[in-house]
């Protein structure tokens, strides 16, 4: 079961409300009555601005917003049949600078930004220890990083504030994309240098997640650009991460999303959650929006295990293999295909179990009420099955696999939303392939192969290891985002890799149908919110086609 609370670092109700105090880079936010800054000075003040700090990672990535803005509009989900974002898959005009998803990232982000600068700021004078304030302000830089990552990503030319605001703020500027990078590594090598490697409290910042993150935005910053020494310095930092003998491959893929094994040695850094609705909040509901109307098929009603389906990411016919499509996975060798997704319900209403000729039940609850084989049945092994078949043809935007890698069968209602599983942001998994990227665009194949065949072979069926062994002429960029896809389907990160190697337009024009023909250049940037650029007085400017 989850980590016990006195090892994980939770954030009350109180320090969510001191964090909007403090982070009022929004423009329309005001300050809270009663808050000044003489209060983060105090012991209890200091504290309570660092666990805010926090606060935006587990209300961006855990919720429907996450999501949608990283898995949305790639070639790895398109629209299921619930929910209002679907534009963010299809690129029409409804994307646009009013959208709320669009506005609330901004907002989140540099309210965690004006936290982790309070607690810069608040750190001369704070009546704290001198090691716990050298500590904190390393994990305001790491997080401080992490915000403005996904803000320039996001937004391309982003304000770069690095005191603390308050109060309504008028005017601002937009500062290049070139100065925010500069700034995110300044912060992440100097977190680096002061974070330890294991922080006392699992969830805080550490060194090896400072290193991934270090990584990736190097990797970023290179673009699609080989020749770049960015490459090297990513390689570098990734390294560190590999060799570090605290972490490891799991046993077995699926180990992963098992929530009684939360905080293993493959987690580089997670968000933290319980079922404690005080420190918890809106909890982690990415269980919500992957999962397919099972609750509406012959012999089956909704329950906890199954989780609440809102049906609204379906995988691509490119990822799951039909309509023309292969599918990703080899599932004579790979195991990550069935380890990931749920395609089998078994029965628990009696009620509406459907009657053979004779007008007996086909089936008893606990038997077999739908399965979805991944290949086509022919329609007289349809007819031979007591069972719904599903075959790839028949998928609709309801009813498609469903990944399981965010079910939580720990919550206490079937209509609960908040869920207590913790999201995992970085991965060793992922830390391989990134490393594999990066050597592979420096001319070293050789440790390229060896790192994507540690993830590989630990995916094999039995029997199968040396069969999912690739070679250097297998590598390509195309390759390692197909890897990608493979091992870390769902996992808020798609969105991100494509724009990162130049592969969002191509691969959504290949493999997703529903935005081909909408996807334009200026996509890779989302638009700036209109709301900000008419606080700021005129002097932020939309990017080009909103």
């Amino acid at each position: 079961m989850t980590l016990s609370m006195t090892r994980r670092l939770l954030v009350p109700l109180a320090a969510l409300t001191l964090g909007g105090a403090a982070g009022c880079v929004d423009l329309k936010e005001t300050p809270i009555s009663g808050v000044t800054s003489a209060f983060y000075s105090t012991p209890a003040g200091f504290e309570a601005a660092v666990n805010a700090m926090y606060t935006p990672a587990r209300t961006h990535w855990p919720l429907e917003r996450g999501s949608t803005m990283t898995v949305f509009g790639t070639d790895e989900f398109t629209n299921g049949a619930d929910g209002s974002y679907k534009f963010f898959n299809t690129y029409s005009a409804q994307l646009n600078g009013d959208v709320d998803f669009i506005r609330d990232t901004w907002r989140d982000f540099y309210q965690g930004i004006n936290t982790a600068n309070t607690v810069i700021d608040a750190a001369a004078t704070a009546n704290v220890p001198d090691a716990t304030k050298t500590l904190r302000v390393a994990e305001a830089k790491f997080l401080r990083a992490l915000y403005y990552f996904t803000l320039v990503r996001t937004y391309g030319d982003v304000p770069l504030p690095l005191t603390p605001t308050s109060g309504v703020v008028t005017e601002t500027t937009r500062e290049p994309v070139a100065k925010v990078y500069d700034q995110i590594i300044k912060d992440l090598t100097e977190a680096i240098a002061v974070l330890p490697d294991k922080a006392a409290q699992f969830g805080r910042a550490e060194k090896p997640a400072a290193q991934h993150l270090l990584g990736e935005v190097y990797l970023t910053r290179a673009g699609a650009d080989d020749a770049s020494p960015d490459i090297a310095l990513a390689a570098a930092q990734l390294q560190a991460v590999a060799d570090n003998p605290r972490f490891g491959l799991l046993a077995q893929y699926r180990d992963n999303f098992d929530i009684s094994n939360e905080g293993n040695k493959e987690v580089v850094w997670a968000i933290q959650f319980t079922n404690d609705p005080l420190t918890t909040g809106d909890g982690n509901k990415l269980h919500l929006y992957f999962t397919a109307a099972y609750d509406l098929e012959p012999g089956m009603k909704r329950d906890i295990a199954n989780d609440r389906p809102f049906r609204r990411f379906k995988p691509t016919p490119w990822q799951l293999g039909y309509g023309g499509f292969p599918g990703i996975w080899d599932k004579t060798k790979d195991a990550r295909y069935e380890q990931m997704y749920k395609v089998v319900w078994i029965s628990n209403n009696a009620a509406n179990i459907p009657k053979d000729a004779s007008g007996n039940p086909k089936y008893a609850v606990g038997d077999t009420a739908v399965y979805m084989p991944g290949y086509e049945y022919t329609a007289a092994e349809k007819a031979a099955t007591r069972y719904k078949i599903y075959n790839p043809s028949d998928y609709t935007d309801a009813m498609f696999p469903t990944l399981n890698k965010y079910l939580d069968p720990t919550r206490t209602s079937t209509n609960q939303e908040p869920g207590q599983r913790d999201l995992v942001l970085f991965r060793l998994s992922n830390t391989y392939l990134m490393l594999a990227e990066a050597y592979m665009r420096m001319g070293q194949p050789d440790l390229a192969v060896a790192y994507v065949n540690k993830v590989r072979e630990r995916a094999a069926k039995p029997g199968m290891t040396t069969a999912m062994d690739i070679t250097a002429a297998d590598l390509s960029i195309d390759f390692i985002l197909d890897e990608r896809a493979r091992e870390l389907t769902g996992e808020v990160t798609r969105w991100f890799d494509l724009k990162r190697t130049g592969k969002l337009l191509d691969r959504v024009k290949l493999y997703n149908s529903e935005a081909k023909n909408n996807i334009q250049s200026y996509h890779l940037l989302r638009p700036i919110p209109n709301q900000e650029i008419l606080l700021s007085t005129g002097s932020m400017k939309q990017n080009p086609g909103y």
